[in-house]
């Protein structure tokens, strides 16, 4: 599904994602600018890179919503970038738990055009000695 924006991954590390989109007419809404549905889709690619390349490996992650906030109109060139303490973030006081997950799309400016919040459920993985 990611591929309907086209996303390009600009930079990924334990605890930072970036990731851009172009603006193309198959993206875009009735007033020529980037589609909200796509600026989401870009901000849940971020998501999703952040969480596998941060989260430990005894834990899994599952998205549970969002809260977005359009704060201008998203045209030309959008990045989306998300940090969190790759050190921190996924340590809960006990699991199951939920975090959120911050997200900010930027456009070719720098200023921000949509913000995100992804709710994820954290939780252990199952122990795959006692399934069998």
């Amino acid at each position: 599904y990611f591929r309907t924006i086209n996303p390009l991954v600009e930079e990924l590390k334990p605890g930072y994602a970036q990731v851009s989109m172009k603006q193309r007419w198959s993206v875009q809404n009735h007033i020529k600018t980037v589609h909200a549905i796509a600026v989401c889709n870009l901000i849940e690619m971020a998501l999703g890179l952040i969480a596998e390349s941060t989260i430990p490996e005894h834990l899994r992650w599952l998205p549970m919503g969002m809260d977005v906030d359009y704060l201008k109109k998203a045209s030309g060139k959008l990045t989306a970038k998300s940090t969190i303490d790759p050190n921190t973030f996924f340590v809960l006081k006990e699991y199951p738990g939920r975090v959120d997950v911050p997200v900010e799309v930027f456009n070719t400016e720098g200023v921000i055009v949509t913000k995100g919040y992804v709710k994820l459920w954290i939780s252990l993985k199952p122990d795959k000695k006692k399934e069998k």
